[in-house]
């Protein structure tokens, strides 16, 4: 019969366990400050986005008033006649 092997984990130092502490801080805020400057990236494109969407409606909408003002205007030729 195979004896059973029993391996026993030892419990790391405390300076091992600082050491992993302080690299997993260290990691964790390298993680918060990319995400955050990502965010703030994604922030700035949304907002120029939604500027360059209002602009193409302003000058969308200006084309259609020049456009219905031409196509109801009077003839010049029309408009100096007595009537």
């Amino acid at each position: 019969m195979a004896k059973k092997q029993v391996s026993k984990i030892a419990a790391p130092d405390n300076t091992a366990r600082e050491a992993e502490a302080a690299k997993t801080t260290r990691l964790r805020a390298l993680r918060l400050a990319k995400e955050a400057e990502l965010a703030v990236k994604a922030a700035s494109d949304a907002k120029e986005a939604a500027e360059r969407d209002a602009a193409a409606k302003l000058r969308k909408s200006a084309a259609r008033r020049a456009g219905a003002a031409a196509k109801s205007a009077v003839p010049p030729e029309l408009a100096n006649q007595p009537t």
